[in-house]
């Protein structure tokens, strides 16, 4: 028989009660529910800059076929129009993570391991 067995029951809703109240360990809770969120659209944030300041100084072509022709107009275009597609991926994640974090957050992992991947592949096999 342990300790806690001979407490009445109402002690055990108390005592956890204070922990369920918490906010999350790191700061951006709200915004970013799980760290592979952030993670996901930080790597899209590295590869917009990156692919933006490559191109502007002729050092890349964008193999991406649906982005080439947007940031052959300009890179403020391109800039502008995947910085909303992230913007918007953000805004969906965000909203399903309320009832569907663990499954958010595999989709997250898993884009970006994808993203990575597919950057890296589409960097070195066009350079």
């Amino acid at each position: 028989m342990t300790l806690s067995g001979n407490l009445p029951k109402w002690i055990n809703r108390v005592r956890f009660d204070w922990y369920r109240k918490t906010p999350r360990r790191y700061p951006l809770s709200k915004s970013f529910p799980t760290r592979a969120l952030f993670l996901l659209l930080a790597i899209g944030f590295v590869d917009l800059v990156v692919t933006a300041l490559l191109h502007a100084n002729g050092l890349i072509v964008e193999l991406n076929p649906i982005m080439r022709p947007v940031i052959e107009q300009s890179e403020w275009l391109f800039a502008a129009v995947k910085g909303m597609t992230l913007i918007a991926a953000w805004l969906v994640m965000l909203h399903y993570s309320k009832s569907h974090l663990v499954f958010i957050r595999h989709a997250c992992v898993c884009g970006s391991l994808a993203y990575v991947l597919i950057w890296t592949v589409w960097f070195t096999a066009g350079g």
